[in-house]
């Protein structure tokens, strides 16, 4: 490393412990919000967001970026690579929590009021539902009152009309038997079911209103019970999607707020985002160039190599296409050659089969003639004149 090089690399070791610094302090306030610790106790969380924020601001700041060809054949600095892109989406979501962590801790006064509106709003829509669910059920036993009563109503009016019925069997009025006989016996009767049915009815209807008394009356210590509950509940949830909420309430109320939530959010982006700006000014030190070059001159000299095998290969393969089609192009002839040998061979085995035939057929014949001879005692024919001799007789001495 060069001297004046040295100032660059202690710079950008301070931003990555700046980065890391600030990752604890985030990731330790919001596991305290999140988990209802301290924020002592959740430092350890911190210590590992910030282990990991980190590595990974040393993997990108150690990483080269190497040359690369360009339009035309020219060799440039090549861009960043994924390492850089999954950093900087890192960063900026650490830089939003990091922003929102401070300002929840700044304007925490002001969002106390916002929580305790939120809880009763919540509260509020609670016991709506209640009262809603509640009028529902006092509306059930009412009807059902009313019905007892109609039914109650009847059986009175039913009671009326079988003792008008009973009183003129028994004084014997227009239409009706006087005397207590059989007809009177039977209104009698009637009178006396619908009577019970009075009874029944009348318990029913009872029964029905003291459903709802006890309904109404015990209503206000219900809804008091509940409330209690769903005030306990509801001021039990302190965190930290709560005050986020309140903080937006906050933030669309007043314009300052909303100010200060983007001035710091960038300021805290910038801080976090500082290696990976500094990573620039590394790539141009004599260190960063010389690591450069000799990666560049591996990787063109893997390149070259690669280039070289695959022509060897390439020309191996049409050697051995050639070879190939010389071979058979040889085992070809051969086989002609060997087909045309074979078919010499068979022809002349086949025209000495043909002679052996024929001189076996002549011999034959000359054994039947001899044979045929003898038996009938043929004489045997004069022997033709050699040709030879004949000539010789004709020439004068």
């Amino acid at each position: 490393m060069a001297p004046q090089d040295r100032p660059r690399f202690v710079t950008a070791g301070a931003l990555m412990l700046l980065t890391a610094g600030l990752a604890t302090y985030a990731g330790a306030t919001v596991a305290a919000m999140g988990l209802h610790r301290s924020t002592l106790g959740a430092v350890p969380f911190g210590l590992f967001y910030a282990t990991v924020i980190f590595f990974i601001d040393r993997s990108v700041l150690l990483s080269t970026r190497p040359y690369r060809y360009g339009p035309g054949g020219t060799v440039r600095v090549g861009r960043a690579g994924p390492s850089t892109a999954m950093r900087i989406f890192i960063a900026v979501c650490a830089a939003l929590l990091v922003g929102e962590t401070l300002l929840l801790r700044i304007f925490a006064p002001s969002i106390a009021p916002r929580v305790t509106q939120i809880r009763q709003e919540d509260l509020g829509r609670v016991l709506r539902g209640w009262d809603a669910n509640q009028l529902g059920e006092q509306r059930v036993l009412r009807d059902d009152l009313a019905a007892r009563q109609r039914a109650l109503d009847s059986a009175h009016a039913l009671v009326t009309g079988k003792t008008a019925e009973v009183n003129c069997q028994l004084t014997g009025g227009d239409g009706c038997l006087s005397g207590e006989g059989a007809v009177y016996r039977i209104k009698l009767g009637e009178l006396g079911a619908a009577t019970a049915a009075v009874t029944t009815a009348t318990g029913q209807r009872d029964a029905a209103q003291a459903r709802l008394d006890v309904f109404d009356q015990s209503r206000d210590a219900r809804r008091a019970h509940f409330r209690d509950q769903q005030t306990a509940t509801v001021d039990a949830a302190d965190d930290l999607l709560i005050r986020e909420k309140a903080f937006w309430r906050l933030t669309a109320a007043d314009h300052s707020v909303l100010l200060w939530r983007t001035v710091l959010t960038l300021l805290l982006l910038g801080i976090d985002l500082g290696p990976l700006m500094f990573k620039r000014t590394l790539e141009q030190t004599e260190l960063r160039r010389r690591e450069r070059l000799v990666q560049w001159q591996g990787e063109t000299t893997d390149e070259v190599d690669a280039q070289q095998i695959g022509q060897t290969a390439r020309r191996r393969g049409e050697l051995a296409e050639a070879l190939a089609e010389g071979a058979a192009a040889r085992y070809g002839q051969y086989v002609r050659r060997r087909d045309e040998i074979g078919t010499s061979l068979r022809v002349a085995a086949d025209l000495a089969d043909a002679d052996v035939g024929r001189e076996q057929i002549r011999i034959d014949r000359d054994s039947r003639i001899r044979d045929l001879r003898v038996r009938y005692r043929v004489p045997d024919p004069a022997p033709a004149p050699d040709p030879a001799d004949r000539a010789h007789r004709a020439t004068p001495s």
